[in-house]
Formats: C-alpha cells, structure tokens, sequence
C-alpha cells in the first residue's frame, strides 16, 4: 500500500470516528421551484441510517447562511452541508475558515460549479454514500479586501459612501486591524467566529474582508449580475444570465480599471480571480485553476471597441480555448484592482460591493467532502 493511499485511508477512518454530527443549511428558494424542505428531511433520514446525526436549518432571509454554519459550529457540528446554490456555499463557509469542520456541497441552485468542480452527485442517495465514506481534502479559499475608509459607490445617489454601508453590511465579512489598509492585513486563516463573525478591534483604520470558494468577477460578468432578472433566474436558470449579457452587448459602456499583479499593472474591462475551473455557464475561463492549490489563475480582459468582441471572447471559455481570446492569463497568489469610477465586484456569483480591492489566496483553508 503506497504512503497516498494508507493517508486517504486513515482520513477516511478518522472521518468515520469523528464527524458523526452534521447540520443541513438549505435555501428553501434558491434555484427553480422544488420540495427542499422535504429532500433536507429526506437527507438527514440518509444520513442517520449512515450513522451520522444530522439536523436540517432552513434560512429565511439573505445572509442567514452564515448565521445558521456559525451556530452549528457553536453547537459542536462537525460537518456542515451546503444544500443550495453557489451563493448560499459563499454564506456558509465564512464562519468555517480556518476550523476543523468539514464541509459537503450539495447542489440545489441555478449554476453549481463548486459542485460540478468537486465531481459530487445531485442525487440524494449517492450523495449520502460520499459523505459517509469520509473522503475529504484540503483546499485552498480566495479572500478579497478592502480598506474600511476606502468606500464604496452608492446605487442610489451614485456617489461614495462608507464601505462598512456595504460591502461589510453582512454577517460574514470580518473587519481587521491594520495599520496600512490592506496591504498589512492579519492572519486570514484564523477568523473570530464570535460576534456574528465580526472582528471589531478599536483602531483608526480596519480592512473588511470576505471569502469566496471559486472565483471573483469585476466588471462586465458583476455588471451582468445586476443586471439579472430574479424571476427569470427562478424560471430559467442560467438561461437569465445569458438574457442580461445579451443586453448588455447593446447597452453597455465598458469602464476600465486597474490590476496590479507583480509590480505590472493592466487595464481591464473585465477580470475573473479563479481559485477553480468552474463559471457559470459552462465557461471555463481559468481551466487550470486548482482549489488545493494557494494562487489564482486571472483572466484580464481589456477594453473592446465593441461589444460583440467580448461575446466572442467568451465563446471561446465557453469553448474550453480562452487561451485563445484576448486576454492576458497568469498565475498570482495576490492581486489589487482599483479604480475611481463605479466598478462591481462578485464574489461565488454574489454582489460584493465596488472597487477598490485586494484579492489574496489563502492556503489550507477548509476541509471539504470529496467522491
């Protein structure tokens, strides 16, 4: 028996002994219309035949996620499953950074492409068999940054305001102690779970920081999301976002911004931070993205004179060839964007306020259930 094959074993008999108490944190509403509440009983019924306690929380508002994955830990889960889409999993991994819980991906929502990165089945009874067999790895996550007193654009009056009106205007985002804004920032791998997930340290000036699983967007694909019709997307799916992107090769003017990577810096219209293959749609812009790994592969895309350049240029991710695109493709573990116009950040699929912010990869972050 070879030394990889004796350590997955001994994971897996560690994992059979050990995380025996799991809490389900389901979205009743993500996705298209289907019976969650009864598919999470019908898992924890699974599970508990499997030899695992489980209980089943639904979340009731926005950001209640990160709420119920803090509780659980409190409440001594060692083993917390995601059942949703990839903005729920955003929720949920915020109080786990750093912690010795594991975590399941079980796909319920409009993309998936954590759980399509990770090979996990849709299927209950499949799905079950995964988690009971224990296999688990350590991943890698992406955190981005933001200097508290840098602020953020306003929707509504379309000037800047206080970032903590925004981007930290959600459970999982931590507030750290910095001396020099973000470019002195603490340990990311060891968040304060305590105190809604807050870390509110009395200093002049705090960095505002949130994790994300697969990739971060500026730009044109954050822009796309704003654009996204709520009932389509419950109706349809992806095919919501292909209808906002449409529209915008009409209607949009693209704004440029700044990446620093390495001392060099480019403009950008759009740039996609990858910590995983996986984009919605079935684009692969950064296919040689790794979660284990602790760096990014960045697709940096520059301004088109028109529009219709952009839709080739994703058609050939789409494709499985961005190489063969216009952008610039690189490897960084960390990377600033700023800007002084109006520039949407998402993160997992998620809004996550504007521009400016650091972009860092954080090794040996989370546990995760693996076929």
């Amino acid at each position: 028996m070879n030394f990889r094959l004796a350590s997955e074993l001994l994971l897996a008999i560690m994992f059979a002994m050990t995380y025996r108490k799991a809490t389900i944190i389901y979205n009743p509403m993500s996705g298209r219309k289907g019976k969650r509440t009864e598919k999470a009983k019908e898992m924890v019924r699974l599970l508990e035949t499997r030899g695992i306690q489980a209980e089943a929380c639904a979340t009731t508002a926005p950001h209640d996620a990160t709420r119920l994955a803090r509780e659980a830990i409190a409440n001594g889960a060692n083993l917390i499953i995601s059942y949703g889409g990839d903005g729920t999993l955003n929720e949920v991994i915020q109080p786990m950074v750093g912690t010795d819980v594991a975590l399941a991906v079980w796909a319920g929502g409009t993309a998936n492409v954590v759980a399509k990165d990770l090979h996990l089945p849709k299927n209950s009874e499949r799905l079950a068999d995964v988690i009971a067999a224990g296999k688990t790895r350590r991943i890698a996550l992406g955190c981005a940054s933001r200097s508290q007193e840098s602020g953020v654009w306003s929707r509504e009056s379309g000037v800047r305001c206080p970032a903590s009106d925004a981007f930290d205007n959600e459970p999982g985002v931590q507030k750290v102690e910095s001396d020099s804004a973000i470019d002195q920032q603490s340990d990311l791998r060891q968040p304060d779970i305590s105190n809604n997930g807050l870390q509110t340290p009395d200093s002049k000036l705090q960095t505002l920081k949130r994790y994300f699983f697969m990739f971060a967007g500026i730009g044109l694909d954050a822009s796309i999301s704003r654009g996204v019709n709520a009932k389509l997307k419950r109706k349809t799916g992806e095919f919501a976002f292909w209808v906002s992107g449409i529209k915008h090769l009409f209607a949009w003017d693209a704004p440029v911004f700044d990446v620093q990577v390495d001392g060099q810096k480019y403009q950008s219209a759009f740039t996609l931070v990858g910590k995983g293959k996986g984009y919605g749609g079935g684009i692969k812009m950064a296919k040689n993205a790794k979660l284990e790994q602790p760096e990014f592969e960045l697709f940096i895309l520059p301004r088109h004179k028109r529009n219709i350049v952009y839709l080739i240029d994703l058609l050939k991710g789409f494709l499985g060839k961005p190489e063969r695109s216009s952008a610039t493709i690189l490897c960084a573990k960390r990377i600033k964007v700023n800007s002084d116009k109006e520039i949407w950040v998402e993160l997992d699929g998620e809004l996550a306020g504007t521009l400016p912010m650091t972009f860092e990869a954080v090794p040996d972050a989370l546990s995760v259930i693996v076929p």
